[in-house]
């Protein structure tokens, strides 16, 4: 087998195609439910064939999550905010989603298939993210996670 850099590799070599997908208005327990009979943390949001988010199980354990308001200081009657109103009506909001549209992330940062995996490692590391749909024009192509590059680099460096 002949042995690649993973610079060389393109995420299209080793994206999931067949990874489970939810529509917006799916909602958050059949979103769990796929999660847990998957054994998935994060699955594309697809509508009318277009990706329209991500929801992962970060965006649903907003569901169980205590949200905290902002605190005040009252100066001379008046009340004055210590926060940001816009993060806790986000916060707010996504607690009280019931459909997958509510709680997930809108516009998610994607890859081309034809990108290497290095750039793809690059950006799921920048990001801070483990899930990352592989996509064309906002149609869906697969899905690459974090643990696919490490199995990917490990394969390549024991030279299996």
């Amino acid at each position: 087998m002949e042995q690649r850099d993973i610079r060389e590799m393109k995420v299209s070599d080793i994206m999931h195609t067949d990874w489970p997908t939810v529509s917006s208005d799916a909602t958050i327990e059949e979103t769990i439910r796929l999660f847990a009979e998957s054994r998935i943390s994060g699955a594309p949001v697809v509508d009318d064939g277009e990706l329209v988010g991500i929801v992962t199980e970060g965006d649903l354990i907003f569901q169980d999550a205590e949200i905290k308001s902002p605190g005040f200081l009252d100066i001379l009657g008046g009340m004055i905010p210590l926060g940001s109103w816009e993060e806790y009506r986000r916060e707010a909001m996504k607690s009280a989603g019931v459909a997958v549209g509510e709680v997930m992330t809108h516009h998610p940062v994607t890859v081309s298939p034809d990108a290497s995996l290095s750039e793809a490692a690059t950006i799921m590391a920048g990001r801070r993210i483990k899930l990352l749909p592989v996509a064309m024009e906002r149609e869906l192509r697969g899905v690459i996670t974090r643990m696919d590059i490490l199995v990917r680099h490990l394969h390549l460096r024991s030279g299996s």
